[in-house]
């Protein structure tokens, strides 16, 4: 039972082995049409040098036997040449991966607000910061897809170009803290409507979300502009996924030298509108979360949220076992076997 189990392998074996160059096999008659040729020109060359029944009396039989006579060079370089054609052949078997999956390509623009408010210390170290931290995690899940960064205030900026270079991203990201806008205030609905432009120029046609980083502190004004451009990105099917750096309590904005900014002699305070943030990402058919201490809130947007949105798909290129460096590495033991043999003999 055990040797036609054996034999049962050889047999699938054999009748999965595929050649990716099969022409090549045409070289292993070289040895064989060598031979041949040197067969007749020596039975005619015997033949115009003694009468057919005087050959056996004249002829020298060489006298190897066994090993010696397999390894001699003629036999080696044969053999050789052989196994190398096969290696040219390139043989390999399928090799089945039923769980190979190809992680989903897309482009992520994130849309960042560093207006006056994200200098606000409710978020340890300050808003700003912690985004920036924020955005080294998700550099981390989004790896192979491309990441692009736009920051606004009172009007947007292209800040990093979509790239799949995550460190080019995150050097970026070094200098968010430096970053001086030309303008004050900020303008929530005219940053989402310029990283739809960008989105629709690009040349590459990978499926696209906007990742939109707040403190959510956005005046009432705003609010219907803003539902207009979520409504604008859910029909061009960019779904859009926030995250809001701050708290509800809220915090004073800081001025530099230690002041902060005030209305009428109180201090104003930007406080974080969870409920606008969450019913506009709906509307684009996104998710929102708050900035969290641990992994939930990029759970919520990537795991749950971006990443189901683009899944990985199965990867349609047969996986093959390459066999060719068997027969390469055998056909250079014969070239070695060959030289020693000849020099043996010499």
């Amino acid at each position: 039972m055990a040797t036609l189990a054996t034999a049962g392998k050889r047999m699938n074996l054999w009748q999965a082995l595929h050649w990716r160059e099969p022409l090549w096999l045409l070289l292993a008659l070289f040895p064989l049409l060598l031979a041949a040729w040197s067969y007749f020109q020596q039975r005619r060359q015997a033949q115009t040098y003694a009468d057919p029944h005087l050959l056996p009396w004249v002829q020298i039989t060489a006298s190897q036997h066994g090993w010696s006579k397999w390894l001699s060079p003629q036999t080696l370089w044969a053999i050789t040449w052989l196994l190398f054609a096969i290696s040219l052949a390139g043989p390999r078997i399928p090799q089945t991966q039923p769980d190979d999956l190809r992680p989903a390509q897309f482009d992520v623009l994130v849309v960042l607000d560093i207006s006056r408010s994200m200098q606000a210390t409710d978020i340890a170290p300050n808003r700003l910061q912690r985004a920036a931290l924020e955005l080294h995690e998700f550099l981390s899940l989004a790896q192979g897809s491309r990441v692009g960064i736009v920051v606004y205030g009172a009007r947007p900026h292209l800040f990093a170009p979509l790239t799949n270079d995550a460190n080019a991203v995150r050097f970026y990201l070094q200098h968010l803290e430096t970053l001086v806008l030309p303008t004050h205030g900020t303008d929530h609905a005219a940053a989402l409507g310029f990283a739809q432009q960008e989105l629709a120029a690009r040349k590459q046609t990978l499926p696209t979300a906007v990742l939109w980083i707040t403190d959510g502190n956005i005046p009432a004004e705003q609010h219907t502009a803003l539902q207009t451009r979520a409504q604008a990105l859910k029909a061009a099917g960019i779904p859009l996924y926030s995250l809001g750096v701050g708290t509800e309590d809220g915090e004073a904005i800081p001025l530099p030298g230690g002041k902060w900014l005030e209305h009428d002699g109180q201090a104003v305070r930007s406080r974080l509108d969870s409920t606008l943030l969450q019913s506009l990402t709906a509307q684009a058919d996104g998710a929102y979360s708050a900035v969290k201490d641990d992994a939930s809130d990029w759970k919520t947007l990537y795991t749950n949220g971006i990443a189901q949105a683009f899944p990985a798909t199965s990867s349609d290129a047969q996986q093959w076992r390459e066999l060719y460096v068997w027969a390469l590495l055998l056909g250079i033991v014969c070239v070695w076997l060959a030289v020693w043999r000849r020099h043996v003999e010499n």
